[in-house]
């Protein structure tokens, strides 16, 4: 048993670190090139009942250690929701030998184990690989870099939006550059984005260092492997493999200018045939409503994605077209389901994010959740409130918001603005209910024009174990 090893023997499931994040099951374990231990376990954060992921460094020197301390501090300051959020970060008591990290558990699969499958489209793969290279464009304001982005660091969730991990951690791990990667963490991070549009275009990877997908040279041709690839796409992933663009930032106005593709994706359905897909539900008899969510729940359990808790009957909106006075026929505003995120600029930055689709995925047999806070219906006195923010990618009016939720008695607001947010108060209140329903309709007082909406609570219902609240689906009819 090596020194690593004998580090370990006294890290077992069930030990708490810093009396808050008890150690659940190791998820992965491995050993670098130095001979030093990283084990990542999934954990429980004892304060907010949710999980979390806890990396723990062993066999490192102090000057080590207090180098990844502060990369992961670093990191932690970069408020983006595309960034797996740092929470906490120390050393084990009593036994300084071991560096603790606390982050965000995303469970979500890689792009990695989705490549695995089937690439992407061309149009989906440029999608990604633009939000990859806007938050990197992000943590670079901050001073940030990666410096190791592989496609087993980019997450997938239901709702679309990925989220990577490992910023400036990644780096920090290896101690020294092995050998054919950059010394710059900028550069290495252009070339890595041309990695990902190569990964996701093809299911293979051009740069050393990473074994989890067959490897390709970094001068092999995308169209000779697609024949739907854009002449202009390719040479983009050459630039980017050669480091021929000065940032992420620049990388990604050049990804902006690809035209999109005529791919096999299938074309969006029209507003009136999704409205229709929508809300079908309920003209179909019970039984078979019921049939259908016990099918989606075994895929779902099936995925990993979709928790029990999230899949259960609620209330559920009425259709989505209403007359209002003096409107006529309104309809949902969308006719694909916006972005979604959740908001939570007083706690971590996001709650359950994982599951944030499931509040426009068009089932009232889901929902997303707030995690169960204690002690207080304002959400445990930890921060003033929570919610949901859709983008709907550009201004847009809206006469009428209708939610359905989980329960009643809720305090819940309405606020919207066209500059993303960072806290609540920077978009105004357009509606508001205390002690709210299961089911809401707000006729706003006058058509209002916004890109932003957020759906945020300040009080929650009483629940078992504390207080919590769900949203099962949000409508924005115009």
């Amino acid at each position: 048993m090596g020194r690593a090893d004998d580090e370990l023997a006294g890290i077992t499931t069930g030990l708490v670190i810093d009396e808050r994040y008890r150690l659940e099951q190791v998820r992965d374990d491995t050993t670098t090139p130095e001979g030093r231990h990283v084990v990542l376990w999934r954990a429980l954060d004892l304060a907010l009942d949710r999980r979390v992921a806890v990396l723990l460094a062993t066999g490192r020197t102090r000057a080590v250690r207090q180098a990844l301390t502060d990369a992961a501090t670093r990191a932690g300051r970069v408020v983006d929701a595309r960034w797996v959020r740092v929470l906490d970060v120390g050393e084990l008591a009593a036994d300084d030998r071991f560096t603790w990290i606390v982050t965000e558990w995303v469970d979500a699969p890689s792009l990695a184990a989705v490549v695995r499958r089937k690439p992407l489209p061309v149009d989906e793969a440029v999608a990604l690989v633009r939000q990859c290279a806007q938050a990197l464009a992000t943590a670079a304001r901050e001073g940030c870099a990666h410096g190791l982005l592989q496609p087993d660091r980019v997450f997938i969730p239901t709702s679309g939006v990925p989220r990577l991990t490992g910023l400036e951690i990644a780096r920090a791990l290896e101690d020294a550059p092995q050998p054919g990667r950059d010394a710059d963490p900028a550069v290495a991070d252009v070339r890595g984005l041309g990695g990902l549009l190569v990964a996701a275009l093809t299911a293979t990877w051009p740069l050393p260092g990473y074994a989890g997908l067959p490897r390709t040279p970094a001068d092999a041709s995308l169209r000779h492997r697609r024949r739907d690839v854009p002449r202009a796409l390719d040479e983009i992933a050459s630039q980017a493999l050669a480091a021929g663009y000065p940032d992420a930032a620049a990388l990604d106005r050049a990804l902006a200018a690809v035209p999109a593709t005529k791919s096999d994706t299938p074309r969006a359905p029209s507003p009136r045939a999704l409205a229709a897909r929508r809300w079908a539900w309920r003209l179909v008899p019970p039984a078979l409503v019921a049939a259908l969510g016990a099918a989606g729940w075994i895929v779902g359990s099936d995925l990993g994605r979709v928790p029990l808790a999230a899949r259960t009957h609620h209330p559920t909106l009425p259709a989505p077209s209403a007359s209002a006075p003096g409107t006529g026929v309104l309809h949902l505003v969308w006719s694909a389901p916006p972005r979604v995120a959740s908001f939570d600029p007083e706690g971590d930055g996001e709650e359950n994010p994982s599951a944030v689709g499931l509040a426009v995925d068009n089932d009232p047999s889901t929902s997303w959740t707030t995690v169960t806070y204690r002690g207080s219906s304002h959400l445990g006195g930890l921060k003033p409130g929570v919610g949901l923010l859709l983008d709907l990618r550009r201004p847009t009016t809206v006469q009428v918001a209708e939610l359905a939720l989980t329960a009643s008695g809720s305090t819940v607001e309405l606020r919207a603005g066209d500059q993303a947010p960072h806290t609540e108060t920077d978009l105004p209140v357009v509606a508001s209910s205390v002690q709210a329903g299961s089911q809401l309709r707000w006729q706003l007082p006058r058509p209002t024009t916004a890109r932003y909406w957020l759906v945020w609570f300040t009080d929650l219902p009483k629940a078992e174990g504390g207080y919590r609240i769900g949203v099962t689906e949000v409508a924005l009819l115009g």
